[in-house]
């Protein structure tokens, strides 16, 4: 017998109340790519602490070792969202990929190095090659910001991309005279290789802001509560990992996720990692997300530089690749009405 039509809409509603409530009911698990990278730990502490499932909201990490593979899986539908340096996002985007930043979670702030044997200097390799472990305007801002002040500009190295791994394992064998990679890599370079930072990420600073990203066809299916939800357990997480009676076990939760498959890293080392990115807390994504925000003018000042390098490949908006909507809202009342990080029990020990 038929539904009656009160009937019928009183089982959507049920539908949909089990489907937000319900922890492992949360519809398919959304999938979040990322790599080994301190700036992107706050994503193994929300699953370990579990703060996305006392939203509501299945979550799977994927953690991937290269980040050129990233974007194949976003493109194969593996993933639903991943972690990426905004720059790059312009790059994916001017190649004719629907891209939308979510928000800016954090950047690099000394994690990132540009690296050359000790006693050496770029311009001694004028037309020579430069190592990157990703050709995209995140990578070539922070070169080109570098090389301004030697007095030099992109045109006058061609740059090759190499996984991070195998860039630092060509510096170390003298095949490459300069390399951009980041940390832990970059310090096996610099260790084991007889490497010197010429400058950091540090050295001008927001200069790779990073953020969460995904495909407009996945963002126009998913409703938008939970994307929210999504960010506000990435908060949560930020929180908990910024109180430093939790720092314990942060590191546990690093060694058994976020850097998993490393040698051993001791405190000392994951502090210093830690020491050379910026997760920002509630008021810093504020300020970088909000219109007329950091990550904005930065969009802005990587078109004026892509232009002036002729790397701009196609006319593009800033607001055409970042879609603060979602954010916003989530901020707003983080800060008008402060919640106590969602109660979660670590699950490495």
């Amino acid at each position: 017998m038929p539904c009656k039509p009160a009937n019928t809409a009183l089982l959507v509603v049920l539908t949909a109340i089990l489907f937000w409530c319900s922890p492992a009911g949360a519809g398919k698990p959304c999938r979040i790519a990322t790599v080994a990278w301190m700036g992107w730990s706050p994503l193994h502490v929300a699953a370990a602490q579990g703060f996305w499932r006392a939203r509501g909201l299945a979550v799977e990490v994927v953690t991937y070792d290269d980040p050129i593979v990233i974007l194949e899986a976003m493109k194969a539908g593996r993933v639903d969202f991943a972690m990426d340096m905004a720059g790059s996002l312009v790059g994916i985007y001017m190649a004719g990929e629907p891209v939308v930043v979510v928000a800016e979670t954090n950047w690099s702030h000394g994690g990132d190095k540009i690296i050359l044997r000790r006693g050496d200097y770029l311009k001694n390799h004028i037309g020579g090659v430069i190592g990157v472990f990703l050709d995209q305007p995140s990578c070539l801002y922070f070169l080109g910001r570098y090389l301004e002040t030697v007095g030099l500009r992109l045109g006058d190295f061609r740059i090759v991309e190499i996984n991070p791994r195998d860039l630092s394992a060509q510096f170390i064998a003298g095949r490459l005279p300069a390399i951009v990679n980041y940390a832990p890599w970059a310090d096996a370079a610099l260790v084991r290789g007889n490497g010197v930072a010429r400058a950091t990420s540090a050295d001008f600073e927001g200069c790779i802001p990073e953020c969460l990203w995904a495909y407009r066809k996945t963002l126009q299916k998913l409703p938008s509560r939970r994307v929210q939800a999504l960010l506000h357990g990435w908060i949560d997480a930020v929180q908990w990992l910024q109180t430093p009676g939790n720092r314990a076990a942060y590191y546990r939760i690093l060694r058994a996720r976020t850097f998993k498959g490393e040698p051993e890293l001791s405190d000392a080392y994951l502090a210093k990692m830690a020491g050379e990115v910026r997760i920002h807390n509630v008021q810093q994504m504020a300020a970088r997300n909000r219109d007329g925000g950091g990550l904005l003018r930065y969009l802005a000042d990587l078109k004026r530089f892509l232009s002036e390098n002729n790397r701009r490949q196609t006319d593009w908006h800033p607001a055409e690749i970042f879609d603060n909507r979602y954010i916003v809202p989530v901020l707003n009342r983080r800060i008008k009405a402060p919640e106590t990080a969602a109660t979660g029990r670590e699950t490495d020990k």
